[in-house]
């Protein structure tokens, strides 16, 4: 039944209704109903009646929107002929602005629920101060035209009011004052005499039947602050939900940082050990190349040469003890550089005959290859045999 009506409106997810009864000037029954729209499904939620305004303060929640419609005591109902000031006719010499007026207008007649002010305005600034976003009002009977085409019967009883409608609309109405329990099944939903405009209301705030009217203004603040509230709670939800995505995506890409961060570690720990490597092998390289840079390898008449000649030039009273080409300038240690007398030879020995040495050394001078020598060491012992140490530079 409720197909074509929800292709047409967009249904809000929870709205919240309370009947306002006034059974006498001194009673006041409270009827409270909760519709539900779950895919494209209407059920009633919570549902209660109480004297005790109290009572409705604590079971009706601030966070839905809330509807109100007065009914009793102190409410006229009337069907009077559509002409000009028909209000006026209807009050007599009454003030129309001091009365709110609920109206189903049809061709011919206007039914109209009228009620002072001070009778909505009262329970309109209670609600309002308790943070409640109330979004529309109706008064009386009427309200339950928006149902006509989802009922089977043509009668209907809203409260104490029983209506009367043809396939043309509203025909009359009449007071019911016999207590006889009414229910009325729309889908799987049943509503009693005291629920049915409160469910009505909820169709007519969505509908918007043009043929009932109620001048509302001061509900039109109402209405925006409560699309701004929804707004923002939804906003609030959807910022909530990116922050929560921010954070499971702040955590996930950590957690993908602290593994790179970790190869990285390990890769950057590989690489300084084959640096470490590396530079011990340049070491080396470097050491290796003095050595063969400083050997006479690479000269033209090469090392043997040398100690060819430093051989046969030797006299009969000089031994020689040792030769050494490029020799060290210090003892090799592991962590510092190896340091050569490049392009020398030392030579050590032993002689007796200081003629001899001298002739020996001037002849190693006349050597074209030989640039000069120095006579580092020559000591004579107890024996009177002297040692020498020489050093050639080629």
């Amino acid at each position: 039944m409720f197909q074509k009506l929800k292709h047409i409106i967009p249904f809000q997810q929870t709205f919240q209704v309370l009947g306002i009864h006034f059974s006498t000037e001194e009673t006041v029954n409270y009827y409270f109903l909760t519709v539900h729209n779950k895919q494209n499904n209407f059920t009633v939620g919570k549902r209660f009646d109480t004297k005790s305004l109290d009572i409705v303060y604590k079971e009706v929640q601030p966070k839905y929107p809330l509807l109100l419609h007065f009914s009793g005591v102190g409410i006229l109902h009337k069907k009077t002929v559509r002409v000009a000031n028909y209000r006026n006719k209807l009050l007599f010499k009454g003030n129309p602005d001091d009365f709110y007026f609920y109206e189903l207008h049809q061709s011919e007649h206007v039914f109209v629920s009228m009620c002072r002010k001070q009778m909505v305005d009262k329970y309109v600034a209670q609600f309002k101060a308790k943070k409640y976003h109330i979004l529309d009002i109706a008064m009386g009977p009427f309200i339950t035209y928006t149902l006509r085409s989802f009922l089977s019967e043509k009668n209907i009883i809203s409260n104490s009011v029983k209506l009367f409608f043809s396939e043309d609309g509203l025909q009359d109405f009449e007071i019911d004052s016999t207590i006889e329990k009414q229910l009325y099944t729309i889908e799987d939903i049943e509503l009693n005499r005291e629920e049915i405009a409160l469910f009505a209301m909820v169709i007519q705030y969505h509908v918007q039947e043009e043929v009932l009217t109620m001048e509302t203004p001061f509900l039109d603040q109402n209405r925006i602050d409560y699309a701004f509230f929804n707004r923002t709670k939804t906003v609030g939800i959807i910022g909530l939900v990116l922050l929560l995505m921010a954070i499971l995506f702040g955590h996930f890409t950590l957690e993908n940082y602290q593994r790179l961060f970790t190869e990285k570690e390990a890769l950057i720990a590989e690489v300084s050990k084959a640096n470490e490597i590396i530079s011990l092998l340049e070491k080396e390289k470097k050491n290796k190349e003095t050595i063969v840079a400083t050997s006479g390898l690479f000269h033209p008449k090469f090392l043997t040469h040398y100690f060819y000649e430093i051989g046969n030039s030797v006299q009969k009273n000089i031994k020689l003890t040792e030769l050494n080409i490029t020799p060290l300038t210090k003892k090799i240690r592991d962590d510092k550089e190896v340091q050569f007398y490049k392009k020398q030879i030392h030579v050590q020995g032993t002689t007796n005959n200081d003629s001899d040495f001298n002739y020996w050394i001037a002849e190693l001078t006349e050597k074209d290859w030989v640039q000069k020598i120095d006579i580092e060491d020559y000591t004579q012992d107890r024996n009177r045999k002297k040692s020498f140490l020489i050093h050639i530079h080629f």
